[in-house]
């Protein structure tokens, strides 16, 4: 009778192993799948969204007053993006740049389009979502030159076939948070696109 008890015993336990580490081999994977697509969809989104005419015809980094910092190299410093404006070419005139504490003119800088960097990631994410998961996208900065992005997804399983809005949601509820932060500095392959 104890052989029996230990047998059966034994068995269950095998068989809550097995759904354990079936349970946690899913949620690993699934979070490296989902990293992996915000990771390719922010660069990719990046790509899409490089003003090709600015980098080629060029832009004005024109400084507001009272925000000029240089470090120890040098170089201009910006504590925000409040801190300097970008004009394009054909907008600036004498009567503007009197206006600023200095104004440079950058050719051959990669620069963004915040509104074409969102409209791509959230066309290219969408694209590959699974639909057994409700997801939540924050852009929460897009500056575009120097050209950088922050991106946070949060990630929640829906078991069965409820809906669920996302709008009923605070921030207990998410099972996986994934954050990309990504600054692009390749001009190589801007000059082969």
């Amino acid at each position: 009778m104890k052989v029996a008890m230990w047998s059966v015993f034994i068995f269950f336990m095998g068989i809550l192993g097995l759904v354990l580490i079936n349970l946690f081999g899913n949620i690993t994977t699934t979070n490296q799948q989902d990293y992996t697509l915000v990771r390719n969809t922010v660069e990719a989104a990046m790509y899409d969204s490089i003003d090709r005419a600015s980098y080629r015809a060029g832009f004005y980094l024109c400084v507001k007053p009272g925000s000029y910092k240089k470090d120890s190299e040098g170089r201009i410093v910006f504590e925000s993006k409040n801190d300097y404006d970008i004009l394009l070419n054909h907008n600036v005139t004498d009567t503007v740049k009197s206006q600023y504490q200095q104004c440079d003119f950058l050719t051959g800088e990669i620069k963004l389009n915040a509104d074409v960097f969102v409209e791509s990631f959230i066309r290219r994410f969408s694209n590959s979502l699974h639909n057994n998961k409700s997801y939540q996208v924050t852009v929460q900065e897009v500056i575009e030159y120097p050209p950088k992005v922050s991106i946070r997804i949060d990630t929640y399983n829906n078991y069965g076939s409820e809906s669920v809005d996302v709008a009923e949601f605070d921030a207990g509820d998410f099972e996986i948070r994934n954050q990309v932060d990504a600054i692009f500095e390749d001009r190589d392959k801007v000059n082969k696109n």
